[in-house]
């Protein structure tokens, strides 16, 4: 199981800015990215770049997406970001570790195609 955490952005820079604060690094890549993506093999690891972006979303001009096993794509608001990140453990754990984690239910909102997602974005 993976989790791929999608950042967007229009403002040229915004997505080095954040990446080179997450990592407390330089981080290579030029200055126009608009979007990047990573995989993550290990579902847990991606709830701390969710979180500090979802943190500090007022500092930055990003718009944030992940998803299941390359998936559809979730966006990831303020209002759904614990629901979301509750949702990474129970995929992650075989018990459910919270009321929400049965039958699916693990996104708070509807489920957006990625181009209902992008249509959010611009």
């Amino acid at each position: 199981m993976s989790i791929t955490v999608n950042l967007w952005t229009k403002k040229e820079g915004e997505i080095r800015r954040f990446l080179e604060k997450y990592y407390e690094d330089e981080v290579i890549i030029d200055e126009d990215v608009d979007q990047w993506s990573y995989v993550y093999r290990e579902p847990l690891e991606s709830v701390d770049i969710i979180s500090a972006l979802m943190d500090n979303s007022h500092q930055y001009d990003i718009k944030l997406g992940v998803q299941v096993n390359h998936g559809d794509l979730y966006p990831v608001t303020e209002k759904n970001h614990n629901d979301v990140i509750k949702g990474i453990f129970c995929l992650f754990y075989e018990e459910p570790v919270y009321e929400g984690c049965n039958e699916g239910r693990w996104i708070a909102g509807s489920l957006k195609s990625t181009y209902d997602f992008l249509n959010i974005l611009y």
